[in-house]
């Protein structure tokens, strides 16, 4: 898959695009249902699949106080839509200056002269162009002036609810982890540096990795059943309770993500690790004192052998 800095960048190889558009974030079931159609669309016309996206998310821009927590960081992004055997991906800055463009010129003048496109494929509620005046009619209209199709898609159901990136990201924010794995099509993971903590787990005979993780969605504060993975996504998974929260039986107030892999013993510390989010086991509890929590800690990991099967 060839990723391209922007419009600009973008070499069509004397090719169609089949393109869509869009923030992608967790590449979930209904972004791979957009995937598919276009990577078969693609080879029936013998040319190559496109995404086009924004980075940093345009909320973040245009109104950063409703911007989402994202789901995933670029990297993830792109790591997951290569997994999809997209073809190319072409990531745009999106500036002040590009959330001013009309609509009408969007269309034309990225989507038609930069990107090529002889196909477009969105989903039916898509928006664009300044104060998101663009729609679906629009892009049809303006689309076959500019010499391309345009594909609709009919909404992505699962137990008859529209999955969408915004319903994933209240389930993380409620805990659901695994509800939302089942709409992702993956379990929710955050990835991070083990960085020193202040040694209470290994004081306790439970050590933990503190993971210093990115500015991106974590669930909701509790304990949960967790598969890890070692310096990247190509090694074994190991079962882990994750604690994530404040810490309040030791009156902390920053939030900390914190892992005890259940069957490794080694260390930790500079390494790069996956925490893959798989079963919610319990909220956050204060405790009257490390005694308690330690009885406690110990039926988690005993609950956390059951959900992972292990």
């Amino acid at each position: 898959m060839e990723v391209f800095e922007g419009v600009d960048a973008f070499d069509p190889e004397d090719s169609p695009s089949v393109l869509s558009i869009g923030n992608f974030d967790g590449v979930h079931l209904a972004h791979r249902e957009i995937c598919r159609f276009i990577n078969q669309e693609a080879s029936r016309r013998g040319g190559r699949s496109v995404i086009f996206t924004f980075e940093p998310h345009p909320l973040s821009v245009v109104a950063p106080e409703r911007r989402p927590p994202l789901m995933t960081t670029l990297e993830e992004k792109l790591s997951r839509l290569e997994a999809q055997n997209v073809g190319a991906v072409v990531v745009e800055k999106f500036t002040p200056d590009l959330a001013q463009t009309e609509a009408r010129d969007f269309v034309r003048r990225i989507i038609g002269d930069g990107l090529k496109a002889s196909l477009v494929a969105v989903g039916f509620n898509f928006r664009f162009g300044k104060g998101r005046a663009g729609n679906v009619e629009l892009l049809q209209e303006v689309g076959a002036d500019a010499g391309f199709e345009t594909h609709v898609l009919e909404p992505y159901m699962y137990e008859g609810r529209r999955v969408s990136s915004t319903e994933i990201r209240k389930l993380l924010l409620g805990g659901e982890v695994d509800e939302a794995a089942r709409r992702l099509g993956q379990h929710h993971l955050i990835e991070g540096k083990v960085v020193r903590g202040d040694g209470r787990g290994r004081q306790i005979g439970i050590p933990t990795a503190n993971v210093d993780y990115p500015p991106i969605l974590i669930p909701e504060n509790g304990v949960y059943a967790c598969q890890v993975q070692i310096d990247g996504g190509e090694g074994p998974r190991y079962p882990a309770v994750t604690n994530i929260g404040k810490r309040p039986t030791f009156d902390k107030k920053e939030v900390t993500l914190e892992t005890h892999l259940l069957d490794w013993d080694g260390e930790l510390y500079g390494k790069s690790i996956r925490v893959e989010f798989v079963s919610r086991l319990r909220e956050e509890k204060k405790f009257s004192g490390p005694e308690e929590l330690v009885r406690q800690i110990h039926l988690d990991i005993e609950n956390g052998r059951k959900k992972l099967s292990v």
